[in-house]
């Protein structure tokens, strides 16, 4: 019998010089269990619907990324393992990885003995079929070889190195992220009263501020030198201080320093991870342009809302955005779409959109007014909610639908008949008068 194939997908520069890859005095094309493709669609179009390989290995591509490559062909065959070769400790691509389906994310060491692995294998066993990625623990035989070619170890996430584990105990907050396909759409708004609820409603929250560049959601909640993610991934420590006060949710800030945004990107699954143990709830704001941080960000997520507002360039955008994650091998399903600013002359209503995204449930969030942005402008969102803004009975509608743990709490706050908690009018003072609608400037 003909030994058992692996398929190699790798650039024809890697192939010329193996010793790039740490394969020195290779010959990749003269191993006979070693099917070699340096073209994309060569690869995906001979090993769709293909018997006979055991495993694909996708080490480099010129044409496209190595994690689309390896994306795709998994999607071409969910039921044949795919592994991938990582040659910098990224946590964001090892997410993209783990989203995709890809079995395994190989280190160059990791990649070289499994190479070396496979070849004594095959040379030893040439009627031997390759194990699965994850098999248990095969049996030697007489000269203490394994007779396939094992996976390695699991090895420790480098996302999660700012956090020891702690046991089947350990707190898992409920994530939500908040996301668009275009900027401007009202995600800094809708994610700080999205904590500012969350908290009222009994449930520690952090706001966590993930639009590293120009995040100023600490701003809308009046929040004075809040604590920075760079903080925390400096000092863990700091953890212990942040906490919410009156109602008011934790913040963490992004940093200070643009420069330093690049640096938290890298290490957003750890930052991720660290803050997981200490809240009930985070709710994650984003920026505009869609990075790396989104795709670690987006893969812990318990629930991600989509905004959408009343602009047709809005729609195109989040159309380009769902198009990328599908590219990712991001998964929607904890997608919750959502239509901002909706009122009785706007130009889209929840069921146009939904029209436009073949049936999708859409939810609808009403237009505050004026109110919005003065009293979040000045730091004063619990004075928002007190006054029953429709907006934040829309958002609190759409929370108590998220999250799991304010179910039950919510009967004893909400009005079957008005449809408004309960919360707002027990928020603001005794005798208070509701503030007047704030009118344009002339």
């Amino acid at each position: 019998m003909t030994p058992a194939k692996v398929a190699l997908c790798i650039d024809p520069a890697s192939v010329r010089h193996p010793e790039a890859i740490g394969l020195d005095g290779e010959c990749l094309e003269a191993q006979p269990w070693l099917e070699v493709y340096t073209e994309a669609a060569s690869a995906r179009a001979s090993l769709k619907g293909r018997e006979g390989i055991d495993e694909v290995w996708v080490v480099s591509c010129d044409e496209v990324a190595p994690i689309n490559l390896a994306a795709s062909i998994k999607s071409d065959g969910p039921n044949r393992p795919v592994c991938m070769l990582v040659a910098k400790d990224s946590g964001s691509l090892c997410s993209r990885v783990r989203a995709a389906g890809i079995e395994e994310a190989l280190s160059p060491t990791d990649f070289v003995q499994r190479y070396d692995r496979c070849k004594r294998a095959a040379r030893s066993w040439g009627s031997a079929s390759l194990p699965a990625v994850a098999p248990s623990t095969p049996q030697k035989d007489g000269d203490g070889e394994a007779p396939a070619c094992p996976a390695p170890a699991p090895k420790p996430d480098p996302r999660t190195v700012l956090k020891e584990p702690q046991g089947p105990a350990e707190k898992s907050a409920f994530l939500i992220s908040v996301v668009s396909g275009s900027g401007g759409s009202g995600k800094s708004t809708v994610a700080a009263l999205c904590a500012c609820l969350a908290q009222v409603h009994g449930l520690e929250t952090l706001l966590l501020d993930f639009d590293l560049q120009f995040g100023d959601a600490a701003s809308l909640l009046g929040a004075r030198e809040p604590f920075t993610v760079d903080d925390v991934l400096e000092n863990p420590s700091r953890l212990d201080a942040l906490k919410g006060d009156s109602g008011r949710p934790a913040v963490l800030a992004p940093p200070l320093r643009i420069e330093d945004a690049e640096i938290v990107a890298e290490q957003s699954g750890a930052v991720i991870d660290l803050l997981s143990s200490r809240f009930d709830v985070i709710v994650a704001n984003t920026g505009a342009a869609w990075a790396d941080q989104h795709a670690v960000l987006l893969e812990r997520s318990s629930k991600t809302i989509f905004l959408i507002d009343q602009r047709p360039t809005s729609l195109r955008a989040c159309r380009h955005a769902l198009d990328l994650c599908a590219r990712l091998g991001i998964a929607t399903g904890p997608f919750v779409f959502a239509l901002n600013r909706c009122s009785k002359n706007a130009p889209f209503t929840p069921l146009d959109v939904s029209c436009v995204f073949g049936g999708t449930a859409v939810a609808e969030l009403k237009d505050g007014g004026f109110d919005v942005e003065n009293l979040l402008s000045v730091g004063e969102p619990l004075d928002l909610i007190g006054e029953g803004n429709p907006l934040c009975v829309s958002v609190e509608s759409l929370l108590l639908d998220l999250v799991p743990g304010i179910d039950a709490h919510a009967a004893s706050l909400c009005e079957p008949d008005k449809g408004k908690s309960l919360l707002f009018r027990a928020m603001r003072p005794k005798g208070a008068k509701k503030r007047r609608r704030a009118e344009p400037c002339r």
